[in-house]
């Protein structure tokens, strides 16, 4: 019944397209970059070396990835991303449901599981974070709450000495869950756990529990590790770095607008300028009559089973609605060196979430005393009274009348190549003055002098500078994700870059020895310098750093000391037993490919032209775009000089009658890299995405491409070895 009612909840999942929202565009583009780097052999990638104009940025080192890895799955079988993500977003919103099903039918049987869930899936705040902010790892993190209280009522309050250490397990991998899921929703969580745990040991017997939800919480730490050790020791390398500020003061709530002034729920009401996200009448009508309810059994002297966990979630309730109005900055201004990482205060409305629903579960054993049974309720009171089912029938139409008429929605057609390429989100940034999908540039790395605005823009004031001497001979001899192999014999010392900004995690082997790098130039690019003369091998990599590889052991031996206690603990092969087993080869799998096991590379088909006086093209790949109906063509270029001009780089697909079948003209890098920003040694790897004619007739096809400046005279550099078209041939494709 749970999943029925929560199906109301996903009718904008099933309109035509991908929908208008804050944010939602950017968690696509995500899941397409997580996806590409599955594909190519990397489980757990910190970086997506495409983000930010093609110069990288290490997302996932600093955001918690588990939220993309449903959309993920679902794109490399075959999905659109943005198809993923709605799908992530029905499954979050269904787990959630559940979660508070089986915790509110913990304590007061499973028709006040119903209600709660209910009133859960409906409360406004996690339809804003699905449909309006389309903040999905936030919306998946409503999941956790209810398995983590859960979890820790079972602990403390549970009679079966056998029963205890279980949900400590338990409690300990949900936790986990909202730490890999939305770290800012694990910094609420722990303001509101502590409280509730000392609350459940408040009477004889629970306190010595308390070492064991102690040790549980310590084993969530550890498991997590992997991500908030290295969040820690390196975010003060990049943008995140800035640290916490009183913008939260812009959306407070005056106490007169905390309540919606319309029956049905306004998303996008404004008030005094930015959106704010107030309560609905039935939110606020639940809460009166649960406290209602409560002074009057109370005086009746016929207190409610678990009425300590009603008044809880009660205050939590309020306590996290008012957190987001204007009465609460003293307490705000003096907790702003921890609160103000989470930006805006209607955070707080998850927690308020939590407690709404919970609390009108408790409606239930209110209104109608002895309608449950405990400790294991039985699904057949459900239907031992009419009353209780006509309670939940009036409050599910009265959430569905209240949140959803006016749940906005605008189409927004994404294509699987919107989706799966790199440009329509190179073109947002652009448009929007930011970079790295996201709107405050809090992944960009310190070491970036300019200003992130002007990014994918020619470079003001370029001048020709002078050729490398030489120039050096340069091989790509592999490429894999976040990393390559390189092969350089220069006659002088040489100052190689790559194409990527510099920030924690790259590393350089020089002949196989570790070799300082260094950041250079306004775009703090990676930089090797290369010496002394001569003939050299040169890796470039992306992955550790001591935090990662000491959070990357704490976790593991965390996994192995998890799965030990579960094995003991468990009883059933679907249970703890199973879960033991599925954390080892999970940990194993990880540890194995952070190693290099399963990590794919490649060879790209090396060409060796030199481009007038501009660049070397050093290798291509040339194949069949997984988006069908587009071939991908990528570059990979060596900057012989500064350019005072901006290049176009062309190129064709030129069929056996030597006709150019299809085409691509524009800027290197999407358009995004003018070649004013291109510095001596920097090695530029720039894809193509190229839409194939519909009707082109199948057979083998040659890829040509060049430069040329953008002028009234349009004329091919020229190239060496020379060509007569002043056209260097990269690879053929056979095209179906």
């Amino acid at each position: 019944m749970t999943l029925i009612l929560t199906l109301p909840a996903l009718y904008i999942l099933f309109r035509p397209g991908f929908f208008v929202s804050d944010d939602g565009r950017f968690h696509v583009y995500r899941v397409a970059a997580l996806a590409r780097a599955w594909l190519a052999g990397a489980l757990h990638p910190r970086l997506f070396p495409e983000f930010g104009f093609g110069y990288g940025q290490a997302v996932l080192n600093f955001y918690s990835p588990l939220s993309y890895w449903p959309g993920s799955l679902l794109a490399i079988l075959g999905l659109n991303p943005a198809t993923g993500v709605e799908f992530t977003i029905a499954l979050a919103l269904l787990l959630a449901a559940l979660a508070m099903f089986f915790f509110v039918r913990d304590l007061w049987g499973p028709a006040a599981g119903v209600l709660a869930a209910t009133i859960y899936t409906y409360y406004p705040y996690h339809l804003i974070d699905a449909y309006v902010r389309g903040a999905i790892p936030e919306l998946f993190a409503f999941t956790f709450p209810p398995l983590i209280f859960w979890s820790y009522t079972r602990a403390m309050l549970v009679e079966d000495s056998w029963e205890s250490p279980r949900a400590l397990l338990w409690g300990a991998l949900a936790w986990a869950g909202l730490v890999f899921t939305h770290n800012l929703s694990s910094l609420l969580m722990a303001l509101a756990i502590i409280p509730y745990v000392l609350l459940l040991a408040w009477r004889p017997g629970p306190w010595r529990r308390l070492l064991g939800v102690a040790a549980s919480h310590l084993l969530a730490l550890a498991l997590t590790a992997v991500y908030w050790l290295p969040v820690l020791a390196e975010s003060g390398a990049m943008g995140l770095g800035i640290g916490p500020s009183r913008g939260y003061e812009n959306h407070l709530l005056a106490f007169s607008q905390i309540i919606a002034p319309t029956f049905s729920h306004d998303y996008r009401a404004a008030y005094n300028g930015p959106v704010m996200h107030p309560q609905n009448w039935l939110t606020i009508a639940i809460l009166l009559l649960v406290a209602g309810m409560l002074i009057w059994r109370w005086r009746q002297r016929r207190a409610p089973v678990h009425s300590s966990i009603q008044i809880f979630y009660l205050a939590l309730a309020v306590v996290a609605i008012l957190m987001t109005s204007t009465l609460t900055p003293p307490i705000w201004h003096p907790l702003t060196p921890l609160l103000g990482y989470l930006q805006y205060p209607w955070r707080f409305l998850s927690l308020a979430a939590v407690g709404v629903a919970v609390s009108s579960g408790a409606l239930l054993p209110l209104v109608f005393p002895g309608a449950h049974r405990l400790p294991t309720p039985d699904l057949r009171s459900l239907t031992s009274g009419l009353r209780p089912l006509l309670l939940i029938a009036l409050i599910f139409i009265l959430a569905l009348l209240t949140s959803l008429p006016k749940l906005p929605y605008a189409p927004l057609p994404m294509s699987p190549a919107d989706a799966w390429f790199p440009e329509r989100m190179w073109r947002e940034d652009a448009e929007a003055g930011q970079v790295g999908a996201t709107w405050t540039g809090e992944f960009l790395p310190r070491t970036v002098t300019e200003q992130r605005w002007a990014l994918g823009r020619p470079r003001e004031h370029a001048m020709d500078g002078p050729m490398l001497l030489g120039p050096p001979r340069v091989t790509v001899t592999s490429v894999q994700h976040g990393g390559m192999r390189l092969r350089v014999d220069s006659s002088t010392e040489l100052s190689l870059r790559l194409h990527q900004f510099m920030q924690p995690g790259w590393n350089a082997r020089l002949d196989g020895q570790p070799a300082d790098i260094r950041a250079s130039t306004e775009l703090g690019l990676v930089t090797l310098d290369v010496y002394p003369a001569g003939e050299h091998a040169i890796a470039f990599d992306f992955g550790y750093t001591p935090a990662r590889v000491m959070g990357a052991w704490l976790a593991a031996w965390a996994a192995l000391l998890w799965s030990l206690w579960a094995w003991r603990s468990g009883r059933r092969w679907l249970g703890l037993r199973g879960a033991s087993i599925a954390m080892m080869l999970i940990t194993a799998a990880l540890m194995l490919n952070s190693g290099g096991v399963g990590r794919r590379s490649h060879i790209p088909a090396p060409v060796q032209v030199q481009v007038g006086d501009v660049a070397q093209l050093l290798a291509a790949d040339v194949r069949l775009a997984r988006v069908s109906g587009y071939l991908e063509v990528t570059l990979y270029w060596l900057a012989l000089k500064e350019n005072a001009v901006d290049y176009h780089v062309f190129v064709h697909v030129v069929d056996g009658a030597g006709q150019v079948a299809a085409q691509h003209d524009s800027f290197p890098v999407g358009g995004f890299t003018p070649t004013t920003r291109w510095r001596p040694g920097e090695i530029i790897k720039d894809a193509y995405h190229i839409p194939l004619p519909p009707n082109l007739p199948s057979g083998d096809y040659e890829v040509k491409v060049g430069m040329y400046p953008y002028a009234e005279v349009i004329h091919n550099l020229p190239v060496t070895p020379p060509q007569p078209d002043n056209r260097a041939s990269v690879g053929r494709v056979h095209l179906p």
